[in-house]
């Protein structure tokens, strides 16, 4: 079979998840309900966390997580500028301010270093950023956290399956919060979940998630549910519906599979992209165990002709579609004019931006469409190389 085009994301469903969504729509109970329940209890068992919280997402995860911490007007959260406007999204919600630490241009997670640096005495949290599944270093921001007495908020969104000195990222720091987006290792089309250690944080967000309406409230239109209800606390519509989570709790059946068939591709990658000094494989951590959300490659630049931009417009060409994990906030408009941040305060995160290339990935990936991808860049370095 002859390949002349490899997506940048695809994803087949097995006969299993297409029948638990089906069945859930046949029962006639579509929101907020048991299923959604049986996914938060089988998610927290997988990543070692006691209580977790079912959301719409996983940038409600995050708003919730902060917001259960009392974050307020006044209150500073150190993060990233190396990620989706969601992580900051989140902290601005809250009222609170973002403070951006810069990443280590290699692995592309907030270095902790730069972390201690920002802390002032308004700091009340740090939020970590899993880059493409691999860790950061937990344990260096957790000794920071309890040094200076702050909380920590995952933002897990690329993390599902990671691990750092063996224990899962969902068991780290006071809440993570989980992305089940369409792209992500386990998916409910939209979706997420935060999980924690502290059974009352994990209430309090389930009750902000549904109108601030009290826990017993979503059973009020079982057969023997009460029309009664309470409103305790100003709340939020950021529930996960029955139907989204049939397809997340079906797929945790093959969650390990499907985490294998990553790593699998990974290697992939790796054997065929090795050779090329033009290219920098993504980071490992002796330390760690990567969840393989994304296969992210840098370019070395110093060594080619052309710059990424050019370079993924050659990829485009030749049918191979990427995708560019991240845009730094401090280049979005509204971050930039709202913060006046300047690029020369991020030098980690500048230069990884302008190298860095998200490549085709995904458990469906074939090793023949790998090579495909892998010859065509060999293709683009060898016209474009240095000499």
């Amino acid at each position: 079979m002859k390949i002349d085009s490899v997506p940048f994301f695809r994803m087949k469903f097995t006969q299993a998840e297409i029948d638990a969504v089906t069945n859930t729509i046949k029962s006639g109970w579509l929101t907020t309900g048991n299923i959604s329940h049986k996914l938060e209890d089988r998610f927290c068992r997988y990543v070692d966390a006691d209580y977790g919280a079912a959301v719409g997402s996983c940038t409600a995860g995050l708003h919730l997580a902060l917001k259960v911490l009392g974050l307020s007007k006044g209150d500073e959260v150190i993060t990233t500028p190396f990620t989706f406007v969601a992580s900051t999204e989140a902290i601005l919600h809250c009222g609170a301010r973002p403070v951006f630490a810069d990443i280590d241009p290699v692995t592309l997670n907030i270095d902790p270093k730069d972390i201690e640096r920002k802390i002032t005495k308004r700091t009340k949290a740090i939020v970590p950023v899993h880059i493409a599944g691999l860790p950061c270093l937990m344990d260096k921001i957790t000794r920071l956290a309890k040094k200076h007495k702050l909380s920590i908020v995952n933002d897990s969104a690329h993390a599902i399956g990671a691990e750092f000195n063996g224990k899962k990222i969902g068991a780290y720091g006071d809440l993570s919060s989980f992305s089940f987006y369409a792209t992500k290792n386990l998916t409910t089309a939209e979706g997420g979940i935060v999980t924690t250690n502290n059974e009352n944080l994990a209430e309090e967000i389930r009750v902000l998630s549904l109108h601030g309406m009290d826990k017993k409230a979503w059973k009020r239109y079982l057969e023997h549910g009460s029309w009664y209800y309470e409103v305790v606390s100003l709340g939020y519509k950021y529930n996960l519906a029955d139907m989204n989570a049939a397809l997340g709790l079906a797929m945790m059946d093959r969650l390990d599979t499907l985490q294998k068939k990553r790593e699998r591709a990974a290697g992939w990658y790796d054997e065929m992209l090795g050779k090329f000094e033009e290219i920098e494989l993504p980071a490992r951590d002796k330390d760690s165990r990567h969840a393989w959300h994304l296969y992210i490659i840098k370019l070395n630049l110093d060594k080619l002709k052309i710059d990424r931009d050019q370079f993924i417009r050659e990829l485009t060409e030749n049918g191979v579609g990427t995708s560019v994990h991240f845009i730094p906030l401090f280049l979005q408009p509204f971050y930039k004019g709202k913060f006046g941040l300047s690029q020369k305060k991020f030098p980690g995160a500048m230069s990884a931006f302008e190298r860095v290339i998200s490549l085709p990935f995904y458990p469906d990936l074939r090793k023949a469409e790998v090579k495909y991808v892998a010859d065509t860049i060999g293709k683009i370095i060898s016209i474009n190389r240095k000499l």
